[in-house]
Order: structure tokens, then sequence, then C-alpha cells
């Protein structure tokens, strides 16, 4: 049962990170260094952050499925 509620806690806490990123992606993060080409490593990096917290909480989301399914199957 512990296992459960820490991958709940887990993934709310990864779409937290996941809605920071977004936020920082929504207000044009790192305007000021844009580079000469167009591209923004801060823009990137806040897309890689989105990226990572939904890779994540999907991870933690399929163990926690996981482990919602066969626990009872072992009792």
């Amino acid at each position: 049962m512990s296992g459960t509620i820490l991958s709940a806690i887990l993934a709310i806490i990864s779409l937290a990170g996941t809605a920071i990123s977004a936020r920082a992606v929504r207000r044009k993060a790192g305007a000021e260094w844009t580079d000469a080409q167009g591209g923004g490593p801060r823009a990137f990096m806040a897309w890689l952050g989105v990226g990572s917290g939904v890779l994540f909480a999907l991870v933690i989301a399929n163990q926690l499925a996981a482990s919602l399914m066969i626990a009872p199957c072992l009792r």
C-alpha cells in the first residue's frame, strides 16, 4: 500500500515539474538569450523539461498500474 501512495506522490511531483517548465515555455524563457540563428538555449531546456516531466510521469504511472494489478494477484 505504501508503494501505491509513494507512486502517486512522485507522479504529482513530476507533473508539477512539467507545469513549471511549461510555464517557462509560455513566458518565452530566455528571450534575451536568443542567438543569431534565432534559437534559444533556455527555451530548449524548458521544452526538454516538459518532455522529461511527461515521460517520468508516464513511467511512474505505469509502475503504479503494475503495482495495483500484481499485488492483489500475489495474495
